[in-house]
This record gives C-alpha cells, sequence and structure tokens, in this order.
C-alpha cells in the first residue's frame, strides 16, 4: 500500500461524497448523469481501497454505490423484485465491515437503504424491522415517521387478507400506538407537529384513526383488562385521539364512529341516568349528522332493544 493510494482514495471518497448529495437535493427523475458518475466513481474508489487495504473506505464506497443502484431503480420504476434485492449482498458486505470498525453512522444509512429495498419490494414486516433497528442506533422525527407509515402498510396488508391474524393485528396496532406516542409527546420538543402529520396525508390520518379505535375498543374492554384503571385511561386517551383526528379533518363519519366506539365501552360504566343521559346524546348526534356509517345507528339500536339494554341497572 502507498500514502499517495489512502490519500487518492481518501479525495475520490469526497467526490462520490459530493455527488450523492447532489441526487439527493436533485428531484426525482433529473438525476441526469449523475448517479452514473457516482457509480463508476465509486468503483474506483473500490479499486483503490482493495490496493491500499482499506476495508472502511470500501465499506463506504459499497453504500454509495448501492445508494446510485438503488436511486436508478426507483426512476425507472421497476416492479420486479430481483433488481432491488440483488443489492442485498453489498448492504450486508458493507455492514459487516461497518461493525467491525464501529461506525454506527455508516450502519444507520444502510438499514435506511434496506428498508426502502423493503417498501420498494412490499415487505413492511422487513422494513419495520430495518427502521427499528435504524432507531436504536438514533431516534429521530423522521425514522419514527417512516416507521409509523411501515406500520401502516403492515396493518393495510393484513386488512387485505380475508381472515387477518388477530395476534399480528394486536402487536402492529400497539407497536403503532407506541411509536405515535412518542412522537406525540417526545417528538413535540423536536419539530414533530401532530395537526399537520394529520392534515398533510390522508392515509397517515386514516391509519391513526383505525389505530386509536382498535387500542380504545381493546384496552377498555373488560375482557381484554379494561377493568384496569390504567388500560380504561389508555382506551379512552385513544378514543379522545380519534376524534381530535375526526375534529381536524372535520369529519363527521370519523366523528361519529368514534363517538360510538367510545360509548360502546363507557356504557357499561354508567349509573342508570347517566345511560339515559348518553342514549339521548347519541340520538341527538345521529340526527344531526346522518352518516353513511351505520355505527352510531346500530349502537342506538342495541342499546334501546339489543343486548346491551339488559345492562342498565
Amino acid at each position: 500500500m502507498s500514502q499517495a493510494d489512502k490519500e487518492e482514495l481518501k479525495k475520490q471518497l469526497n467526490v462520490a461524497l459530493s455527488l450523492k448529495n447532489k441526487i439527493k437535493e436533485t428531484p426525482a427523475g433529473e438525476h441526469g448523469p449523475l448517479t452514473q458518475q457516482l457509480k463508476d466513481t465509486c468503483t474506483r474508489c473500490m479499486d483503490l481501497a482493495k490496493t491500499a487495504e482499506v476495508e472502511h473506505g470500501r465499506a463506504l464506497a459499497l453504500e454509495m454505490h448501492v445508494f446510485a443502484r438503488l436511486t436508478d431503480l426507483t426512476n425507472k420504476h421497476e416492479e420486479e423484485d430481483e433488481p432491488y434485492t440483488a443489492l442485498e449482498d453489498d448492504i450486508k458486505e458493507s455492514s459487516k465491515i461497518a461493525s467491525e470498525f464501529g461506525d454506527r453512522a455508516l450502519e444507520n444509512r444502510l438499514l435506511e437503504l434496506q428498508a426502502n429495498i423493503y417498501l420498494r419490494i412490499g415487505r413492511p414486516d422487513k422494513e419495520i424491522d430495518c427502521i427499528q433497528s435504524a432507531c436504536k442506533i438514533q431516534r429521530t422525527v423522521p425514522k419514527m415517521m417512516a416507521l409509523l407509515d411501515a406500520y401502516g402498510r403492515m396493518l393495510d396488508s393484513l386488512f387485505s387478507t380475508p381472515k387477518p391474524d388477530t395476534d399480528l393485528l394486536l402487536k402492529y396496532n400497539a407497536e403503532y400506538w407506541e411509536v405515535y406516542l412518542w412522537l406525540r409527546e417526545e417528538g413535540s420538543n423536536r419539530g414533530f407537529n401532530k395537526d399537520q402529520f394529520v392534515r398533510a396525508d390522508k392515509r397517515r390520518a386514516a391509519h391513526l384513526f383505525k389505530v386509536a379505535l382498535y387500542i380504545g375498543s381493546f384496552a377498555g374492554n373488560p375482557l381484554h383488562g379494561g377493568k384496569e384503571e390504567e388500560n380504561v385511561k389508555m382506551g379512552m386517551d385513544a378514543f379522545d385521539e380519534a376524534i381530535w383526528v375526526a375534529g381536524v379533518l372535520d369529519n363527521k363519519e370519523y366523528l361519529c364512529a368514534a363517538t360510538a366506539h367510545r360509548a360502546s365501552i363507557l356504557y357499561h360504566k354508567l349509573n342508570p341516568l347517566e345511560k339515559q343521559e348518553l342514549l339521548s346524546n347519541l340520538k341527538q348526534m345521529q340526527e344531526k349528522y346522518e352518516p353513511d356509517n351505520n355505527e352510531l345507528a346500530d349502537l342506538i339500536e342495541s342499546i334501546t332493544r339489543g343486548p346491551l339494554s339488559g345492562n342498565s341497572s
């Protein structure tokens, strides 16, 4: 090895990093020759690293080479899985070296690349694993928001099957909620804006709303520990969050559905007079909003004629 090779490697790695940053700052589809320039520069770096016996430099070059290839695939809207999974061997090799050198920043970037691959090939379960590992290295608002999105896709995938696995539904709803609570409570001090989060993306808002209803109904149900004060408190907090989402979006369907779910849990905990007052409020809401979903109407029917009416004392 020679000092000249090491200096040239350092120079070329800086060139590669500059190209990578340019690509990240350039809108998708407008990268032109930048990705090919980055790949060529990274290949040159890997050759120099081999000659100079600098494994850490080779790992850095491998990571940027994968980034360039993944960018190309994304720009081409590649739909086949194989071109994406072909990148994984290089990620594993670079990650192994990064671990040996204790380069946590490089490990983090590689996990983000791997998560992007799983996003492209529709494996939200694997994507979740990668982002969780990246969050263990450093927990940030963008990562936690990406993790929420991955959980949302995972739940969509489960609900797309005829009979969703109930254990997995509980697992991913609970983990989603845990991440959201971190964003709501810790992330607010780091730039996370609840209102913006809900308003900016209807799909995100829908995921949050559905998870809040699930957690509220599960935690507040006596069969699932709803007799414990802490669980009841968690359930009511989740229902409040669902109602808050409905208010931010001015969505009467969400409002009526959330109110119905919350009332069905609360009803059993009320005295006869409170039950009558609740029923009256539900009827007024049904008359005011006339929602397309029938959850509110079904609850009113259950209270007045169905099984809930037997619990009025």
